[in-house]
């Protein structure tokens, strides 16, 4: 079976929004150090593009949320893996994350990230959905607001392990 994908956001408005959320990103920060944490798998292609985009300091880590298999788009976080310890304490961590929706999972890893003690803690989305949150949760910074419900792919999104690579973020219909 092939899925039918609608494009939607294209390669050349992906490249745009990333550099204008570097900006953002750094007019937030100032001078300081950005430190990126993305959430595996989906954030990682955003992350390299808007590392290289950041202009100044900049370093990233990545942590991974290992979630139910039963519901993708509800299913609430059942671990939580940093792959490789960093220290945050003091520093200006913006959390990545590919599509934000319900808010569930970007408000727990806040409060675990909180007690680290970091000079600040942002929320930077690829895709922000905030009409499906279920918690008082805000992206900060997003490339993207979508209203619709379904499944995105594209620019490192998958649906079953397929369709990350294409270069644009479409709609699976």
């Amino acid at each position: 079976m092939t899925a039918e994908i609608s494009p939607v956001f294209s390669a050349e408005q992906i490249a745009g929004r990333v550099r204008d959320v570097a900006a953002e990103i750094r007019r937030d920060a100032g001078d300081a150090e950005v430190f990126l944490l993305g959430i595996l798998k989906g954030a990682a292609l955003f992350l390299g593009d808007l590392l290289r985009a950041i202009p100044g300091e900049a370093s990233f880590a990545f942590i991974d949320v290992v979630r139910d298999t039963v519901d993708q788009q509800i299913a609430d976080a059942v671990e939580i893996d940093f792959l490789s310890f960093n220290d945050i304490r003091g520093r200006h961590v913006y959390l990545l994350k590919d599509v934000v929706h319900s808010g569930v999972i970007e408000s727990y890893l806040f409060n675990q990230l909180r007690t680290h003690e970091p000079a600040s803690l942002r929320l930077v989305a690829l895709l922000d959905r905030p009409n499906a949150r279920t918690v008082d949760m805000r992206a900060d910074f997003r490339a993207f607001t979508i209203d619709e419900d379904g499944t995105w792919v594209g620019y490192g999104l998958e649906q079953m392990r397929r369709f990350g690579n294409l270069p644009y973020i479409g709609r699976v219909s």
